[in-house]
């Protein structure tokens, strides 16, 4: 080796050390970041039809909930994807600045729902935690600081499902300010985040445009079907493969496309979360009509659930370095199928009992989500490691939708209220006891995959 080559090395593993002593730094206040905009997520999907109630738009409450989630999911892919080109620190800057900033738009402008509507749009802003994690720290760290953010995400759901449940004792325009608080961390994230771009790298603008583009419309046609968007998704679909195929220098490039173990996780993660967004309305549905609860006690077992998902997701980093991918993704299908069995068959014997099968297939969730984004890292390139995580991002949110718009026409199928299996009669308890089959046939579904791919889990970092 040639002193040169040499001097070249030494020089490389000083500048990650750099990065990841100010990489460990800066991740605690991004952590109290993520939270205060990731609460706000669960709080206004519990209490969207109060507040259209309360401005008199009860028909398009839902749209409170629906299209920032559609943002969201497109968002998250451009942060990861821009971190690849532009510093973390500029696009963390731009985050917070936008959470400040739609906090304050929809404080004082609480009187209006279209306002409120954007302001929620606007507080939706991407997160560059995973992103500076797959990039800028260790293999054991990248495992641990993975679970640490899902754990935080779940400790995020349950403050704001708890706020939510207790809505309605104050005046809901205040929950607004709660994510403000970011704007005392600033300082701290100038300080600490990695300010490294790509030099030399010019950012495909329009690639990334029309597949934002793309990815938005296949998230809004599934909140809001027409036949008109359909045609306009694959037209968007051809023109985005054949810029892959014949563009200049796409931000994903055919080898990116072609790398058969990320796109066998990125399938993973579609079924994985398909019905994620529906484990909360589902138990709206059993608590008020099967069991005539109001809504403080369900958000109070439902804040118990993801207390749950949040110890299991600060154990999850140790437990893939511990046990490994596979074993990790093996223990979190069985508990994902045990917990829907359990509560398709349950579903009549009390709604504590529920709560603990809930706390065992979220547990199964949040464990996915550690090995999944640990393996996906290492199936790519360092420097295409924000676009690994950012279309994670989004396979996770359009699943999800997806899957929640499939929720949505199963809970009012009259054939499924017919009757269920182990005895179960008609009516309520028939149709989710129905459903939950159908969420333990998808975790099976999961079971299958993770043993047919298991070879994408166990590759070593790409080069």
């Amino acid at each position: 080796m040639s002193d040169s080559t040499q001097a070249a090395n030494v020089t490389a593993a000083d500048d990650f050390e750099a990065n990841r002593a100010k990489t460990k730094k800066a991740l605690p206040a991004l952590l109290i970041v993520f939270t205060l905009g990731t609460l706000m997520i669960q709080a206004f999907n519990l209490v969207f039809q109060n507040i259209g109630d309360s401005l008199g738009m009860f028909a398009s409450a839902s749209l409170i909930s629906t299209l920032p989630g559609i943002v969201l999911g497109v968002v998250c892919m451009l942060y990861g994807t821009l971190c690849d080109f532009i510093s973390p620190k500029r696009m963390t800057l731009f985050g917070v600045s936008a959470l400040v900033i739609g906090s304050l738009l929809g404080f004082f402008g609480s009187f209006n729902f279209w306002v409120v509507l954007i302001a929620r749009m606007i507080q939706v802003a991407g997160s560059v935690f995973l992103v500076m994690t797959v990039k800028y720290l260790d293999d054991k760290e990248k495992a641990v600081y993975i679970g640490i953010y899902n754990a935080v995400y779940y400790l995020a759901a349950a403050i704001g499902v708890f706020a939510g449940g207790f809505i309605t004792s104050f005046d809901w325009k205040y929950l607004f300010l709660v994510p403000a608080i970011s704007v005392f961390f600033i300082p701290l994230l100038i300080k600490n985040t990695p300010d490294i771009s790509a030099k030399g790298e010019r950012i495909d603008g329009f690639g990334i445009a029309l597949f934002a583009v793309f990815a938005g419309l296949i998230a809004v046609y599934f909140s809001f079907p027409n036949v008109w968007l359909l045609v306009a998704i694959v037209l968007l679909g051809i023109a985005f493969v054949a810029w892959i195929l014949k563009g200049s220098k796409p931000f994903l490039s055919k080898s990116f496309i072609t790398n058969k173990a990320y796109m066998s996780i990125l399938l993973l993660q579609f079924v994985f979360y398909f019905f994620n967004f529906a484990c909360v309305p589902i138990y709206n549905v059993i608590g008020e009509q099967l069991y005539d609860m109001p809504l403080t006690t369900i958000s109070l077992c439902l804040t118990l659930v993801y207390v749950v998902a949040t110890i299991v997701g600060c154990v999850s980093g140790p437990a893939v370095n511990k046990l490994g991918r596979m074993k990790t993704l093996i223990v979190a299908s069985v508990l994902m199928v045990v917990g829907f069995a359990g509560s398709a068959i349950f579903i009549e014997q009390g709604f504590w009992i529920l709560t603990v099968l809930a706390c065992m297939f979220i547990a199964g969730v949040t464990v996915v989500y550690t090995p999944i984004y640990d393996a996906a890292s290492d199936a790519l390139p360092v420097e295409e490691n924000g676009r690994g995580v950012g279309i994670l991002d989004l396979m996770m949110n359009t699943s999800a939708s997806i899957g929640m718009a499939v929720y949505s026409s199963l809970i009012v199928n009259p054939s499924l209220a017919k009757g269920g299996l182990f005895g179960i009669g008609s009516g309520v308890a028939a149709q989710t006891s129905n459903v939950f089959w159908i969420m333990c046939a998808a975790s099976v579904l999961a079971l299958l995959l993770v043993l047919m791919f298991r070879k994408s889990f166990s590759a070593k970092r790409a080069e």
